[in-house]
């Protein structure tokens, strides 16, 4: 074998795709819920220090001009700084400072496709249909689909002859010689499972809770989103905090009601969801999009509607200790950082619903 085809063997055995390495064809299906895995792959080591110092940088004399700020300035204000950033009081900009990286597993292609219409201050990288044998592949489905599944054994027998179908259509189609993975992918479903790595600055991601938080997305978006928002809290709980579904900024809901509810005139799909009071009168199907309470059964608990915390201009004492070391100058001044044992950071990092 030529040191080439050694090399090419090589990486294609690491990617999954060297013919060798024949998928094991499965029928598995899942509750979308129960399938998910995310890890926070990379971060901005202090966060503050990037979103104070460049909301600072308007001001300066000759001498230190925009740079500096963040060494002269107390714990305290180094916060006021920051919030100011946190609450909309500044130029957006400083929170685009800081990035964050997760790694994805367990979603549908569905959910997929949802969360990468996002395009500033965000970039996607998926895994392929044409360039993966997908047998191995587990089916995502909804929780409405999987409870009647468990309630009706005709309907789970006709779900499953369907899963099966679709399995044997897909390996006759890659497996016949006249075909291939791109051939294939013609007869796979939005469900199936979908990975991806993404990565994306604050700003954006502020943006994308906003919408992505609310009951009036599909269960597994949402699902996505509130582990988002836990491993972001996990080493930054101030940040966190301003990871809010739009109505509880608007406190009320904007799914059918004001400027903003103009679903109600397009599709009109789902009733709301209850978080907030509404004179909502009219949706296609009587039941919200997703459940918050359906969610906490799985494991996805978004703080309710009143349970965020207030951040005043003299409240740096109520900072989590997390927070607090970050904004400490004896802290900063030692050019280090600060990380809990490893096996802790094992844990924190990940969010995993496969239980």
């Amino acid at each position: 074998m030529s040191d080439y085809k050694k090399d090419v063997d090589n990486m294609r055995q690491a990617m999954g795709t060297l013919p060798s390495q024949v998928a094991t064809k499965t029928y598995s299906w899942k509750n979308s819920l129960d399938s998910l895995y995310v890890k926070l792959n990379d971060w901005t080591i202090n966060p503050y220090r990037a979103i104070a110092s460049m909301a600072a940088a308007t001001w300066g004399d000759n001498e230190t001009g925009s740079t500096g700020k963040w060494e002269k300035l107390t714990p305290e204000n180094r916060f006021r700084i920051v919030l100011s950033v946190l609450t909309g009081n500044t130029l957006p900009q400083a929170a685009e400072a800081v990035q964050f990286t997760f790694e994805v597993n367990g979603t549908p292609r569905h959910t997929f496709d949802q969360h990468a219409r996002a395009r500033i201050g965000t970039a996607f990288a998926s895994i392929g249909t044409r360039d993966n044998n997908k047998l191995d592949s587990d089916f995502l489905l909804y929780p409405d689909v999987c409870r009647r599944m468990a309630e009706e054994p005709g309907y789970r027998e006709r779900v499953e002859q369907w899963i099966k179908t679709t399995k044997d259509l897909y390996e006759e189609t890659i497996q016949t010689g006249q075909g291939s993975w791109q051939s294939g992918r013609a007869f796979l479903p939005m469900s199936t499972n979908h990975s991806y790595v993404f990565t994306q600055n604050y700003l954006a991601l502020k943006g994308q809770c906003s919408r992505r938080l609310m009951a009036c997305e599909e269960s597994s978006i949402v699902a996505l989103h509130i582990a988002l928002r836990e491993l972001v809290g996990r080493k930054f709980p101030l940040l966190a905090n301003y990871l809010r579904p739009a109505c509880d900024g608007a406190k009320r809901c904007i799914y059918h009601e004001g400027p903003e509810g103009m679903t109600k005139y397009f599709s009109s799909l789902f009733a709301c969801c209850g978080r907030w009071p509404t004179k909502e009168q009219y949706s296609e199907f009587n039941v919200s999009c997703s459940s918050y309470e359906e969610l906490a059964e799985h494991g996805f608990k978004l703080p309710g509607p009143t349970d965020w915390i207030k951040y005043g201009e003299n409240d740096y004492d109520k900072l989590s200790p997390r927070d607090k070391i970050l904004f400490d100058e004896e802290f900063m001044l030692s050019e280090s950082c600060w990380f809990p044992p490893i096996e802790e950071i094992i844990n924190e990092e990940i969010y995993d619903a496969r239980k």
